[in-house]
């Protein structure tokens, strides 16, 4: 079989895109921190079943909110944010000096949390602050080109300004450790430095993306922008206020919630009538992991009213919620989206590295034989069946849940490391020659 061009809606001319080699090296680093972080959770059974502000907690957190997340979207964004804004990456050479000082901050902070070694601590996140500005820089400067602000372009907008912010404060977080400034409120700094984290950095990038990747991956339109112009004012609104009604302890924390489950709901309403007029009718694995991962975003946000509220039994089992909301999070929603994106956008960038050149003039396989349909199938069931023991084992602090779901989620890591390495082959011309030339056309 001739291959053709990948189906993906993705017209942007070549000459737009940075090399393969930006954003591949982010992907590569971020699998390895996330499949190592699954391998490493059965060894920590005793310590997750423990109170989660303790070193081994914030080690095992941190290698996957900096190693994992952090650096995929950073990747993401060297090849999203130009194609999808139709303008041109900055600077590639900035994006590769970064790489190094994210990867050498991500690994001080980890590995200092471990040992707990608060000097440590504090140098790799001042690092991580350090790579974080040259990102801003270097994404403003990309976006400074643009000649009008549409949606996407707000939601990265907002997301790099939260990302900055929360850098900021985790590095003020990390030098409490030694001079003690903050005022001993640890608790109450850590639930807003973790909303202005999951919401405002990940999940204001995941929102902005999915309006520009959704309706391109799934063959729909995104017509109508009115409720998403909503959801971005409230979803703004909403973080500012719940921020500080954190870190005041404020009871007024319920409000924005609210007003952060209705930009929620803007969202997916959004999401629904893109997916309601597509035009590929089959949902591939891509698009499956975006669907559970918006379910399980539903479930995420009725749990965060219900501990917005303050209306839990008792103080340790909301220790416990709050604990199982956090990882529901981390896995549940931003974990499963990012593998569905990824099990779109690798397929796409190692099929036009390798064999775009060579269509009409050897037969090639179809972007979409890349990933195969075996590993994800498996992956995502192992995944779901591993989050869902793991988050009820944390909540009800049973050792034998914890247990059994993180094994499950190790099993679901080396899956999928078997399917996105399944795709890197193809980097590699001896691991999958292609027939010789044949007549074109045959």
């Amino acid at each position: 079989m001739v291959g053709s061009k990948p189906a993906s809606g993705n017209s942007a001319p070549p000459a737009r895109q940075p090399s393969l080699w930006v954003p591949l090296r982010y992907f590569v680093t971020a699998q390895a921190a996330f499949v190592g972080a699954l391998l490493w959770a059965p060894w920590q059974v005793d310590n997750l079943l423990d109170f989660y502000y303790q070193g081994h907690g914030l080690a095992l957190t941190h290698l996957l909110t900096l190693g994992w997340i952090t650096m995929t979207i950073m990747g993401a964004s060297f090849q999203l944010v130009p194609v999808a804004l139709e303008t041109t990456l900055w600077s590639e050479r900035l994006a590769c000096w970064q790489y190094w000082i994210m990867l050498s901050g991500v690994a001080l902070m980890v590995s200092h949390f471990w040992i707990g070694h608060h000097h440590g601590t504090a140098i790799g996140a001042g690092l991580v602050l350090i790579a974080v500005t040259l990102f801003v820089v270097n994404m403003g400067r990309t976006m400074w080109q643009l000649p009008r602000w549409d949606i996407i372009g707000r939601h990265v907008a907002a997301a790099l300004l939260y990302l900055a912010s929360t850098v900021v404060m985790g590095n003020l977080m990390a030098l409490d450790k030694m001079f003690d400034f903050l005022g001993g409120q640890v608790l109450h700094t850590i639930h807003a430095h973790a909303h202005l984290a999951g919401i405002g950095w990940v999940t204001m990038m995941i929102f902005g993306a999915s309006y520009k990747l959704i309706p391109m991956f799934s063959l729909s339109e995104f017509r109508n922008e009115r409720p998403a112009y909503w959801e971005f004012r409230l979803l703004n609104v909403g973080l500012a206020g719940l921020y500080v009604t954190l870190l005041l302890h404020s009871s007024w924390t319920a409000l924005f919630a609210l007003l952060i489950a209705v930009a929620v709901g803007l969202f997916l309403w959004t999401m629904r009538e893109v997916l309601r007029t597509r035009k590929r009718p089959r949902l591939d694995w891509g698009l499956r992991h975006s669907l559970s991962a918006m379910v399980t975003l539903v479930i995420l946000t009725l749990l965060g009213l219900w501990l917005s509220t303050g209306w839990v039994v008792s103080d340790e089992f909301a220790a416990r919620l709050a604990f199982g909301y956090g990882v529901l999070a981390l896995l549940g929603w931003i974990s499963v989206t990012i593998i569905g994106m990824m099990y779109k956008i690798i397929p796409f960038l190692v099929w036009h590295h390798r064999y775009s050149d060579l269509v009409g003039l050897r037969p090639v396989p179809a972007a979409t034989q890349l990933l195969g349909e075996s590993m994800p199938r498996i992956e995502y069931w192992l995944l779901h069946a591993g989050i869902v023991t793991t988050v009820a084992g944390v909540i009800f602090a049973s050792g034998l849940l914890l247990q059994v779901g993180t094994l499950v989620l190790a099993l679901a890591g080396l899956t999928f490391a078997v399917a996105v390495c399944r795709i890197y082959r193809h980097l590699v011309p001896r691991l999958t020659p292609l027939p010789e030339a044949q007549t074109v056309g045959a």
